[in-house]
């Protein structure tokens, strides 16, 4: 039975939110060895998406999410912008995946209305997941990165 995980979670209520916009009607997602289907009974049944990383799908269950994440160990976006892992796009991010990061340290840049706020780490620790992608727009309480 394959697991998925936060990051996974994170994507279908994205896809979610962006079939409601382009008012699409269904999605279909297969990877590896699962496969996700995602419809709406308001929208045009004419219009369809399928999107295919593999075969062979298997059904999984919402409770074979891989593990249960702390609310503290999650950052999560101050503001509706968008997300910039580094300062620009020829320097490197500010943090990677299993870095250690100290209170105060800068871990992303959110622009809103032309200006570029930092988020900065609440605690020390070492960086899990990063979540948020490069120049990906994000809401208030989007969960940006996840501490160990």
């Amino acid at each position: 039975m394959t697991k998925i995980d936060k990051t996974d979670i994170n994507n279908i209520n994205l896809i979610i939110k962006e079939t409601k916009i382009k008012d699409i009607s269904k999605i279909k997602i297969k990877k590896n060895n699962y496969e996700i289907e995602i419809s709406s009974e308001y929208s045009n049944l004419q219009s369809q998406k399928i999107i295919s990383a593999d075969s062979a799908p298997e059904k999984i269950e919402v409770s074979d999410v891989s593990e249960i994440i702390n609310e503290e160990n999650i950052v999560k976006s101050p503001m509706v912008g968008v997300a910039y892992l580094s300062a620009d796009p020829n320097s490197p991010p500010y943090v990677k995946i299993g870095q250690h990061v100290k209170a105060g340290d800068t871990l992303l840049l959110i622009e809103a209305m032309k200006t570029f706020n930092e988020v900065k780490a609440p605690r020390s620790g070492i960086i899990k997941k990063i979540v948020v992608l490069n120049s990906q727009p994000v809401e208030f309480g989007d969960t940006l990165l996840i501490f160990e």
